[in-house]
């Protein structure tokens, strides 16, 4: 991981912030807090403006969400970012590796979902180049399974295995599990909105996947799930996770570093979810 410089006291000073920058775990080392306040620098300005003003009107409702913080400078021309960086309220709370309450974590998924139904399409959905881009469209047919291999084995037949999903399409929120914080006597807190255009369905599933995947989770997580075809959603889930390997070990992420070991590790995990996508769920 490649650590941002912090930054620098202008930008601070757009946001009317103070105070010695330290660095933030979890940010992929471009996230900063600087008193009650979390200072990020993102790739697309465009992009984390529309994330500002979405996060600035979603209504909380068993959920809390960072708020933007609007810049004052010259050099800023879209109100929430200057030179790469955007500010927001910190929220208090921790990520949670183990022990935490996954089904409440599925019910926030849902709420938050619902929280976002009225917003409209983002233009860069459809243009979004990048290995997590590109598994989401493997995941959902849009995009040829790269490459052989165990990991694209089973995301070809994952993808096979999902019905088609005639569900409206909203923006959702792909990756709610790595991004909750838990704190005693508060709602969960959603952080780093990562949008794509899919049915609200995938939030809860995706929570699934990832508590199964990466934080402890059982696979009866999934009994949380409502809708016509929890399954689907599911298969489509762990297929967009399984095909980032799957690109990785086809040359076709150079940004990340494959590793074998922990592909093995992640078809090990998921291996109680597989069955019970092969036994009809």
């Amino acid at each position: 991981m490649t650590v941002l410089e912090a930054p620098p006291l202008h930008v601070l000073r757009a946001y009317g912030l103070a105070g010695e920058p330290v660095l933030l775990p979890g940010g992929q080392g471009r996230a900063y807090r600087v008193g009650d306040a979390v200072v990020r620098h993102g790739d697309d300005a465009a992009v984390d403006a529309w994330l500002a003003r979405v996060q600035r009107d979603v209504v909380e409702d068993g959920f809390r969400v960072a708020r933007p913080l609007p810049a004052r400078d010259w050099r800023c021309d879209d109100g929430w970012t200057v030179d790469g960086w955007s500010a927001w309220g910190w929220l208090p709370g921790v990520h949670r590796t183990t022990g935490a309450d996954w089904p409440a974590g599925v019910e926030v998924a849902r709420r938050f979902t619902a929280a976002l139904a009225r917003v409209p399409r983002p233009s860069f959905t459809d243009t979004r180049a990048d290995v997590f881009a590109d598994a989401d469209r493997i995941a959902w047919g849009e995009l040829a399974v790269p490459g052989v291999g165990d990991a694209a084995e089973l995301v070809a037949e994952l993808v096979g295995q999902a019905r088609p999903d005639h569900a409206p399409r909203q923006v959702v929120h792909g990756d709610i599990a790595g991004n909750l914080l838990w704190a005693d006597g508060l709602p969960p807190a959603v952080i780093d909105l990562s949008p794509s255009w899919r049915p609200a369905g995938l939030a809860p599933a995706q929570v699934v996947v990832d508590a199964v995947l990466w934080y402890g989770a059982d696979a009866s997580l999934a009994d949380e799930l409502d809708g016509p075809d929890p399954a689907s959603l599911v298969a489509r889930a762990l297929a967009f996770r399984l095909a980032i390997h799957a690109l990785m070990e086809a040359g076709h992420a150079d940004v990340l570093r494959w590793d074998p070991a922990q592909v093995e590790r992640d078809l090990a995990r998921v291996r109680p979810l597989v069955e019970r996508l092969r036994s009809g769920f």
